[in-house]
C-alpha cells in the first residue's frame, strides 16, 4: 500500500537502545504483514559519545531499511528530527522517542488512528498516572503561561511522545529551513488539521523505574535528551526564576523596612535589583535567539550539517 518512515533522534541511548529498536522493528514488521506497508527506520545520531552508534550499526547490518543519519555536530533533539525529515521518503512519516514506556503495537495504533480519521497529523500522547501525571500537568500549565507571555506562543500543546505526518505535510515542513522545527508551532502557522491519540504506558510508574534501573545496571552511562532543552526556552525559564527571586527579595524588604537592620535591607534590595537585571538579560536573550531564528529562516540558511547517511 505504501511506505512508513520512522524518524528516531538518538543521543547517548545505549542503556535502552537495543530493546526499543527491536520493539519498533517488530511493530513495523507487524504493520507490513497486516497492512502491506513497507518501512524504513531513520535513526539520527546526534554525535553520541557512548556506544549508541555501534549498536545502531548492528541493526543497520541486519536491516537494509535501517538508515543511520550522522550529524556533523551536536545539534539537539528537534534539529535531529529535522535532519531525519530531510531524508525520509515514506508516504507516512512517524516521529518517536527512544523510550521503553511506549507499549508494543502503539505505532500500529497511531497508524490506525490516521487511517480511520483521515487526519494528516496525529499527535500521540502517553497517559500518565500518579506523581508523573501531577508533574506533567504542572509543567504543562507553567509552560503554556511562559509561551503566552513571551515569543514562544503556540510552541507547547502538551507532552507528545509520538507524531504522525503524511508526505504532504512533510513536504511543507522541508520547505522551512529553520534549525529547530517545533512541529506543533509550525502546524499553527500552516493550519493542518490535527488529532490527538492517547495511549497507556506499557509500565506503571514503579515498573518503569525498576525496568530502567535494571537496564542501567546492564549498560553504562545515562540517557539521553531528557536533561537537554532548547536554549531559548531555557533562557525564558531562567528569566522567570530571576523575576520570582527579585519579587521575593523586594517583598521581604518592603515588608520589613521599618524593623530590619539597614544592612539586611541593603542586601535584600540589592538582590531585588540584581534579579530584575538578570531577568531582563534572560528575556532579551530569548528575543535575540528568536530574531536570529527568523533571520536564518528568511535567509534560507540550513544550520545543521549531515555528516553521513548509512544504507542510503
Amino acid at each position: 500500500m505504501g511506505k512508513i518512515s520512522l524518524v528516531l533522534p538518538v543521543y547517548n541511548e545505549q542503556v535502552v537502545l537495543k530493546e526499543v529498536l527491536a520493539q519498533y522493528i517488530a511493530d513495523l514488521e507487524n504493520i507490513r504483514l497486516k497492512k502491506q506497508y513497507q518501512w524504513e527506520i531513520i535513526a539520527v545520531d546526534d554525535c553520541s559519545t557512548d556506544e549508541s552508534r555501534l549498536m545502531m550499526l548492528e541493526f543497520a547490518r541486519k536491516h537494509q531499511n535501517f538508515r543511520i543519519v550522522t550529524l556533523a555536530e551536536r545539534s539537539g533533539k528537534h534539529t535531529a528530527v529535522t535532519a531525519g525529515l530531510s531524508v525520509a521518503n515514506g508516504d507516512i512519516v512517524m516521529i518517536a522517542e527512544i523510550d521503553i514506556q511506549n507499549p508494543m503495537g502503539f505505532l500500529e495504533s497511531l497508524l490506525n488512528e490516521h487511517l480511520q480519521s483521515g487526519v494528516p497529523i496525529i499527535y500521540g500522547y502517553r497517559q500518565f498516572t500518579g506523581w508523573r501525571r501531577r508533574n506533567a500537568l504542572i509543567t504543562d500549565r507553567l509552560t503554556r503561561l511562559a509561551c503566552k507571555l513571551f515569543v514562544l506562543d503556540g510552541y507547547f500543546n502538551g507532552i507528545v511522545n509520538a507524531e504522525l505526518y503524511t508526505a504532504d505535510v512533510v513536504a511543507v515542513l522541508r520547505d522551512n529551513p529553520s534549525k529547530t522545527k517545533y512541529m506543533r508551532t509550525m502546524n499553527n502557522w500552516v493550519g493542518w488539521e490535527t488529532k490527538e491519540f492517547w495511549y497507556a504506558s506499557e509500565y506503571t510508574d514503579t515498573e518503569a523505574k525498576a525496568k530502567l534501573e535494571q537496564l542501567r545496571r546492564r549498560g553504562r552511562g545515562n540517557t539521553s535528551y531528557h536533561k537537554t532543552g532548547h536554549v531559548s526556552s531555557v533562557s525564558t525559564w531562567w528569566g522567570l526564576l530571576f523575576l520570582m527571586l527579585s519579587a521575593v527579595a523586594f517583598g521581604i524588604g518592603i515588608g520589613t523596612v521599618a524593623t530590619a537592620h539597614p544592612v539586611v535591607l541593603w542586601i535584600l534590595f540589592t538582590l531585588g535589583f540584581a534579579g530584575i537585571v538578570l531577568a531582563v538579560m534572560s528575556f532579551m536573550r530569548t528575543l535575540l535567539l528568536a530574531h536570529i531564528g527568523k533571520v536564518k529562516y528568511h535567509d534560507g540558511e540550513i544550520v545543521y550539517e549531515i555528516k553521513s547517511i548509512l544504507n542510503r
